[in-house]
């Protein structure tokens, strides 16, 4: 984002906020957008029975973007948690820049896609929705009642995460395609190839959480049918790791595969535990500063094979190496591009188990970084 840096430092204005302070107010007109310089801000959303946090903006990111590119007004209102240093950018600039830098606009809409993710996420799991859902059931005096209520609630939320999401990202997935193939020449032709290029990537990214909540759903129900069968578990885990070195290219950060030639042969359910792969190495990649390393290393111990992703990350305290593997779990200091819904590990943990294997994470190779490791029977039969 240099072109938006140099542009807040040759237009923009600085402004502290006291703890607690407003800096907008939800149903304002929208002005501009503010760059957080040092402290944090909260994002909150106005409604009958109160205010609910549904996201914080770390150093480093922006707010207000959405209504400064759009005209809307505000659509939340943003608080200063304690001291907080902001840059100031009218709406004018700020629309000016994306005109002028493509890049910027990928990564404008980039983390409006995963600020409104992680915003939907909090009012499931902390929100109004949510409270009316106890009342429902406190209401309910047989523990047979509530029970029962209880999963019908569950139903409907998966219900609902199948026909109100699943379905319009289908849409959106397949208009995207269509874009892809549309010729538009020049610099004008790069401009929409990058724009589409992000939207796609947000809505693989939001296709996979709705996934991971229904499967997550289902296995907590133990409903979900997995079809473990022999899998070569090195040539999954090399296809794997293929698929993230362009993110990691970008990322600036070294994607080594380390597996022996005689790995023996797993017993599992292919499509789950390409998920798993996955989930740990998004969350490596996402936590490995620029110039740092990711390695993933397999080998057999016993009747099991252990495969291991590791990285140069700040590590995971010793407290917190469990709580991690619950859903909505965060840990204290993640933000910017760190912060994410707290979904993928619990995932991990409930597919890895279902498979009889376990996983569990620990200090990275000499102490640094973190190390996340799991577990699957070798098979019986053969491929």
């Amino acid at each position: 984002m240099s072109h938006l840096e140099d542009l807040l430092r040759r237009r923009g204005q600085e402004r502290v906020l006291a703890p607690g302070e407003v800096l907008f107010q939800q149903g304002a007109d929208s002005d501009g957008v503010y760059f957080v310089t040092s402290g944090w801000l909260g994002v909150y959303r106005d409604e009958q029975d109160g205010s609910y946090l549904l996201s914080i903006i770390a150093p480093g990111e922006m707010v207000g973007e959405m209504g400064a590119s759009t005209g809307r007004p505000r659509a939340a209102t943003v608080v200063a948690s304690k001291e907080t240093r902001v840059v100031y950018l009218s709406s004018e600039d700020f629309n000016r820049a994306l005109r002028e830098s493509p890049a910027l606009a990928a990564e404008v809409i980039g983390s409006v896609g995963g600020r409104l993710t992680e915003a939907d996420v909090m009012r499931i799991a902390l929100g109004h929705s949510y409270r009316q859902a106890v009342d429902r059931v406190e209401l309910l005096t047989g523990q047979a009642a509530r029970l029962e209520e209880l999963i019908r609630l569950r139903e409907e939320l998966a219900a609902m995460l199948v026909h109100d999401l699943r379905n319009p990202l289908g849409v959106i997935s397949t208009g995207l395609e269509m874009l892809k193939q549309v010729q538009i020449p020049g610099e004008e032709g790069e401009y929409v190839a990058s724009i589409v290029d992000t939207l796609n990537r947000s809505a693989l990214r939001m296709q996979r959480l709705v996934d991971t909540l229904l499967d997550i759903a289902r296995m907590e129900e133990e409903r979900m049918a997995l079809r473990p069968a022999p899998l070569s578990l090195r040539e999954l885990v090399e296809e794997r790791v293929e698929e993230e070195r362009p993110l990691a290219a970008r990322l600036c950060i070294s994607l080594e595969c380390s597996l022996p030639g005689d790995l023996p042969v797993v017993r599992a359910d292919r499509y789950v535990i390409q998920r798993v792969l996955a989930n740990l190495l998004d969350n490596a990649l996402k936590f490995t500063p620029r110039g740092g390393r990711v390695t993933v290393t397999a080998r057999p111990v016993g009747d099991v094979v252990e495969v291991a992703v590791a990285d140069t990350g700040p590590g995971i305290p010793v407290e917190e190496r469990e709580r991690i593997f619950e859903k909505f779990t965060q840990l204290p200091g993640q933000g910017g591009d760190r912060r994410g819904v707290g979904l993928g590990l619990a995932f991990c943990r409930m597919a890895v188990e279902a498979h009889g294997g376990r996983v569990w994470v620990e200090d990275g190779p000499g102490g640094r970084g973190s190390r996340f490791v799991f577990t699957l029977p070798v098979a019986t039969d053969r491929l």
